[in-house]
């Protein structure tokens, strides 16, 4: 079974889009809410609510409350899948292969990568041709836990929105580079309070890692042992999946205290901020971004 994602594509603009784009994101600790109009400008102040603490029937309430607030009831949403959710595979076949082989391939792997897992999966996959120097084709495949999608959708559709796009953490990380029109092969570190995703793109390759972090608990306390490991983490991951052009991205970026640590530890080449919405959105911004697409 199949469910519909984002594709990982240059340009990213098009010319013509929806009036507005929501987004919803959802992890385990925080809910981020976040509507652009078509000059890329909030709606309403973005919502950031964290509510680890709560049951589904909880999650379900608060996010009513927005949706009331705002008067999102019966809007379209994009959402993403938490990295943790899903598994992105890259695949590279001879360009010389016809279609109808190309597309036999690929179904092989998917029913192997699926046989592989006990847990019933749902996948979405898409095929990259303009590749720059590397005449090959290459084949993303996401596939994600059919009861993470079930869960995301209904958490969304019963607070009385619609959810029309459903994307992947990693996929939404790497179109932001894209749209950023970042030098291919390109890194990006995003770090939120509770993990962090490493991911690297090149024509060649996808690479990617997440580590559950615990910042709140460094930022109360003020514990090294935090921070350090976080540090020797990233360094490892780094020489490992052997990241070029390292840039950071996430709520890391609204304290300063944990962004000087970073600047001073980490190889980092650049920011993601963004203009006039905090940087905790990142990813609710490439969504919403995306959602205007259709």
């Amino acid at each position: 079974m199949r469910f519909t994602i984002p594709r990982i594509k240059i340009p990213f603009a098009v010319k013509k889009r929806a009036k507005t784009g929501l987004s919803v994101y959802i992890t385990d600790r925080t809910l981020r809410i976040l509507e652009l109009n078509d000059r890329l400008q909030p709606t309403f102040e973005p919502v950031a609510h964290i509510w680890s603490e709560k049951d589904i029937n909880e999650r379900i309430e608060i996010l009513k409350g927005y949706v009331e607030k705002y008067g999102l009831k019966g809007k379209e949403v994009i959402s993403a899948l938490h990295v943790t959710d899903g598994l992105l595979k890259y695949y590279k076949y001879p360009a010389t292969l016809s279609q109808k082989d190309l597309i036999s391939s690929i179904d092989w792997a998917i029913k192997r990568e699926q046989s592989m897992v006990k847990e019933e999966t749902l996948y979405d996959y898409y095929i990259l041709r303009d590749r720059g120097e590397d005449k090959s084709v290459g084949v993303v495949v996401v596939f994600a836990r059919k009861e993470s999608v079930e869960n995301l959708k209904r958490l969304i559709e019963s607070a009385g929105m619609k959810l029309k796009i459903l994307d992947y953490e990693v996929v939404s990380i790497i179109n932001y580079g894209i749209r950023e029109k970042f030098p291919i092969p390109f890194s990006i570190l995003y770090v939120d309070y509770d993990y962090f995703t490493l991911t690297s793109y090149s024509y060649a390759s996808i690479v990617y890692s997440s580590t559950r972090l615990d910042f709140d608990t460094y930022l109360n306390t003020g514990d090294v042992d935090i921070i350090e490991n976080f540090f020797a983490e990233v360094r490892n991951q780094i020489v490992i999946s052997d990241s070029p052009n390292l840039y950071l991205a996430g709520p890391i970026l609204e304290e300063q205290t944990l962004l000087d640590l970073a600047m001073e530890n980490l190889p980092i080449i650049g920011l993601l901020d963004l203009p006039d919405i905090k940087p905790g959105f990142t990813i609710p911004y490439i969504l919403s971004i995306r959602g205007m697409e259709g």
